[in-house]
């Protein structure tokens, strides 16, 4: 998460900066810095569910384990695709890159959960089939969210990753739809 901040440059000659210099740097420094903090809380999101999944998976056998370092995989390439999208917002291509590489992260993180909850052979097995669906719900939140950003992005709409702002929002929406509906503490 810290890396992503690597992607936001100054100018290199800085011998005449003045304050509307600065001023103005900033203001072409935002696209930048919208997709840093998009991009860093979609990591502590995905940090969080890996952190949940891995509070109930018991065991981990040799699938689980190459699953999850391909998972890293493309996380570790979040600052990447965040660099390029910040500093061409508009550009659809770069946007495909970046929601590309969410979506592909967030179904690994998906698949994790769905291979560890089969036939419940990695996880707590008193955990309930409640708290399992649960779990593949707020796992898909960002793979649904990153293939509508997607779409938006090919119909050539500019800014389509800001539909990731949406994520928090989703994740309240399950929480609570879970307590209203089932009245239980079902999360991980």
């Amino acid at each position: 998460m810290t890396l992503l901040v690597i992607g936001i440059e100054l100018p290199r000659n800085t011998s005449d900066f003045t304050q509307v210099l600065l001023m103005s740097t900033l203001y072409e420094l935002l696209p930048d810095f919208i997709h840093y903090v998009i991009a860093f809380l979609l990591i502590a999101m995905l940090w969080v569910i890996h952190h949940m999944q891995f509070h109930k998976i018991h065991y981990a056998d040799h699938n689980l384990l190459w699953m999850t370092i391909i998972s890293l995989l493309f996380v570790a390439l979040i600052p990447f695709s965040t660099d390029l999208v910040g500093d061409f917002p508009a550009n659809t291509a770069c946007a495909f890159i970046f929601e590309l590489n969410l979506l592909i992260t967030g179904v690994l993180f998906y698949l994790i959960w769905w291979y560890a909850t089969t036939n419940r052979h990695l996880i707590d097995p008193t955990m309930s089939d409640r708290a399992v669906r649960a779990g593949k719900q707020r796992a898909a939140v960002i793979p649904v969210l990153s293939a509508a950003g997607i779409l938006i992005a090919l119909a050539g709409i500019p800014w389509s990753t800001l539909v990731y702002l949406f994520a928090p929002l989703v994740f309240l929406v399950i929480h609570l739809y879970g307590h209203k509906i089932w009245g239980e503490n079902w999360s991980y």
